[in-house]
């Protein structure tokens, strides 16, 4: 009996996610699904976006690839200073936000001696943004492979003749290959979803699947026309996906071996680590640079808290409403997490991350369209979208502390606490408390961030929103406003993130 009702409680679980990203999803194919709506698949401007979104995102892909190859080289044989900040990159994938990159990149290619290069509204900007934004996720993922090849391999290969060159192709390669696909994987997904970076730095002549689900929401309300396109990015990155059937996984372990790096290889390594972390530093200075007169100004910061400019742009207004929205998110999700973790069965991986493939402009459509079925308040579908968003990734914050807590433990409460909710409390969370409030801060600060959700459900008049806002100053050319808003921002994030990080690694 004890048993069924554990099953009856992991099924309701597991159940209660599925509900949250499958009823927007089976109305809208309820109500809009046709056959002849596929034949817009014949029109060549649709061919031509779906042959772009395809080749930007594996252009963006592999020459993020062969950017990260060395400094992950780097990282994992050396215990330096540039290795930790090299590592500490991973940052900017997950919690740099989309908007600061687009404001700082529309500011660096417009600067005088790199605007007669026409870097900006082209695919070269678009590639150099999302090489910028996700090589980080290469390099930790290949390092991470790297460091668990144990030396027995070379020496092995040494022995038999191998110079350095040969073991990394015959030796190493094929043991980190099922990294470098999780890897190329997940770069791929955020280049063809990229909605900020293309939307911002391609212009008009160049718009993905995601920018074109958007625009169709805006320009007429194509329901039918945006869930074929959505449809069309699940099924393209479920290929991706399932080529990583012919990739062999090795169960590898042993001490790693010391190696000596080479000169060009530290010194690529300091380029790229200052070149990443040059972006986000000018992140922050060029918004107390007057890009007229070049003299360093307050200026902008004075603007957009001022109430003359905030009756335009509601930057105030915008930045109490995410902490709101993100603070009440972050909580739930938690909570959610937490809930799935402790009622994993074998399909919880599959229905936690099966959402991965689901576009956010689409998912944003889906639940717009149950505020037009059922009159739902935006806000709580916004909140719902932020949700779905961010449980995958919470769930990979949390898992490993929540499903390997102390089985000992657990069983000797039995004995004082009646219930699952008095374990919670008086066991649980006090031993756990640093990684719920480090998830908290993490999941806050992806979610005040966030662009895509809020820019297609277009929000802006009802409930400004941070990210929002500040792509309303990048396109009204504001752009030492809004690179002064891009720096609170990411003031708010980093704080966020930095204490999450902390908080983390006192549990470690």
């Amino acid at each position: 009996m004890l048993k069924l009702k554990k099953q009856i409680e992991k099924f309701f679980i597991n159940f209660l996610y599925i509900f949250l990203w499958g009823v927007p999803i089976f109305y809208f194919i309820k109500d809009f699904f046709e056959i002849d709506s596929l034949s817009i698949l014949k029109e060549r401007y649709i061919q031509e976006i779906i042959f772009f979104s395809i080749k930007q995102g594996i252009y963006s892909t592999v020459i993020a690839l062969i950017v990260a190859l060395i400094p992950a080289y780097y990282s994992s044989y050396k215990k330096d200073k540039i290795s930790k900040c090299i590592q500490g990159l991973i940052f900017i994938p997950f919690f740099f936000p989309v908007i600061s990159i687009v404001t700082i990149f529309s500011l660096i290619f417009n600067l005088p001696f790199l605007k007669e290069l026409n870097i900006l509204y082209t695919l070269k900007g678009i590639i150099i943004a999302n090489v910028f934004y996700n090589s980080p996720i290469f390099v930790k993922y290949i390092s991470e492979g790297l460091k668990k090849i144990p030396k027995e391999l070379s020496e092995a290969m040494k022995i038999d003749g191998a110079n350095e060159i040969i073991i990394f192709f015959k030796g190493q390669l094929p043991l980190i290959l099922p990294q470098i696909f999780r890897a190329f994987i997940l770069v791929f997904t955020y280049c063809f979803l990229s909605l900020g970076i293309i939307l911002s730095l391609g212009g008009i002549k160049y718009s993905n699947i995601e920018v074109e689900i958007a625009n169709t929401l805006m320009g007429g309300a194509d329901f039918s026309k945006a869930m074929i396109l959505g449809g069309v990015q699940f099924i393209i990155l479920l290929l991706f996906n399932t080529l990583g059937i012919f990739i062999k996984e090795y169960e590898i372990s042993g001490e790693q071996e010391a190696r000596k790096v080479n000169i060009f290889f530290k010194f690529y390594s300091i380029i790229y680590m200052i070149f990443q972390y040059g972006i986000i530093l000018l992140t922050f200075l060029l918004s107390f640079i007057n890009q007229l007169t070049g003299k360093i100004s307050f200026k902008a910061y004075l603007n957009i808290f001022s109430s003359e400019f905030n009756r335009e742009f509601k930057i105030i207004e915008s930045i109490f409403n995410s902490f709101f929205i993100s603070i009440v998110v972050s909580i739930i999700s938690v909570l959610i997490i937490y809930l799935i973790i402790k009622n994993y069965s074998r399909i919880t991986d599959l229905i936690i991350f099966s959402n991965m493939g689901i576009s956010g402009a689409f998912l944003a459509i889906t639940l717009y369209y149950l505020n037009v079925l059922f009159n739902i308040p935006l806000i709580i579908l916004l909140g719902i979208g932020y949700l779905i968003g961010v449980i995958p990734i919470g769930y990979s914050f949390m898992y490993q502390y929540i499903k390997k807590f102390s089985v000992e433990i657990l069983e000797s409460a039995e004995l004082d606490c009646y219930n699952f909710f008095q374990k919670f409390i008086y066991i649980e969370f006090p031993i756990l408390k640093n990684i719920f409030i480090s998830s908290f801060l993490q999941i806050f600060a992806i979610i005040f961030g966030e662009f895509t959700i809020v820019y297609t459900m277009q929000l802006g008049d009802i409930l400004p929103i941070a990210s929002l806002v500040n792509y309303s100053l990048v396109t009204n050319k504001k752009y030492m406003e809004s690179s002064a808003f891009s720096a609170v921002i990411l003031f708010i994030i980093l704080i966020s993130f930095l204490l999450g990080e902390h908080l983390k690694s006192k549990d470690n």
